[in-house]
């Protein structure tokens, strides 16, 4: 977060600048100051000192399209990159698994190439919450909600732990690595190697999400922690229980341990979002009373 556009680069602060301008051609003269300062406030909330054009451009996407834009072409192919920076990644998470104004369910991803899933737009779809619910996702969130949400990935590093320590003898020597498409193990590792892979894969995630949850970061980032943290548990905890299963031939096991992560994410950040809601509504009452 910036107090104002000086702090960006020359490069950065130019781009803002000229974007600035074309956002706030259209707007009647009497209002365009007034957006103008809205779209800085936007511009600062959301980027670092440190931040490319790449960033900036972003960052502009998101508050919406602006005549004499990008093509549409472009300005897809630009966010697909915008995957390999490395400023604000938690950030980048939170804005990309949970946008519940953009329709799209699949969008560039926020860390490398490829897609990621909107969970917001999904949620928005099954009529879990409204595209507008909150004024910036997160942004009102309270810390005891934040609290609630690391406790996912510290209940499944918990049971990982468990698992071994309650079960780990009479495990078989061998555990499987990899399984194929028809859910059968056609890999193999020393248990030790399974188990602390499987251990240290949930608990390092559960100890990001604990210290997220107890941080001053905004929450945006804590969300986007927290959310990471909990994909990175889930399939951990995932893959520990298929482990367990034996060798036997699995059908079903393929698309529960892709699907576990997802539904586990979805979930954190449903209840994140819809705290938030609670709160800014508990807020508008306040000052309504006032």
């Amino acid at each position: 977060m910036i107090r104002t556009l000086d702090e960006l680069t020359p490069e950065a602060r130019a781009w803002a600048e000229a974007w600035l301008d074309r956002a706030t051609a259209a707007a009647p003269p009497t209002l365009r100051a007034d957006v103008r300062d809205d779209l800085i406030a936007h511009l600062c909330e959301r980027l670092d000192a440190g931040a490319a054009v790449a960033d900036v451009e972003r960052v502009a996407d998101a508050a919406g399209p602006i005549a004499g834009g990008p093509s549409t072409a472009r300005r897809w192919l630009r966010q697909l990159l915008a995957g390999l920076g490395v400023h604000d990644v938690p950030g980048r998470i939170a804005a990309t698994w949970w946008n519940p104004a953009d329709e799209r369910v699949l969008v560039p991803r926020a860390v490398g190439l490829g897609w990621d899933l909107n969970f917001g737009a999904v949620a928005v779809r099954l009529g879990v919450i409204e595209p507008d619910a909150e004024t910036e996702p997160f942004a009102s969130t309270p810390a005891r909600a934040f609290a609630t949400a690391a406790a996912v990935p510290a209940a499944l590093a918990a049971a990982a732990v468990l698992h071994y320590a309650v079960r780990g003898r009479n495990l078989p020597d061998r555990l499987p690595a990899h399984w194929n498409a028809a859910g059968a193990p056609d890999r193999w590792t020393p248990k030790r190697r399974a188990a602390a892979a499987d251990v240290a894969g949930t608990v390092v995630p559960a100890a990001v999400a604990a210290w997220a949850a107890r941080s001053g970061r905004p929450g945006s980032e804590r969300a986007g922690l927290i959310a990471g943290a909990t994909l990175f548990a889930s399939i951990s905890a995932t893959t520990t229980v298929a482990r367990s299963l034996g060798d036997g031939r699995r059908a079903w096991l393929g698309p529960a341990m892709a699907a576990s992560g997802p539904l586990a994410v979805g979930a954190v950040l449903v209840w994140l979002a819809r705290a938030g809601r609670a709160e800014e509504i508990r807020r508008d009452l306040e000052k309504a009373h006032d």
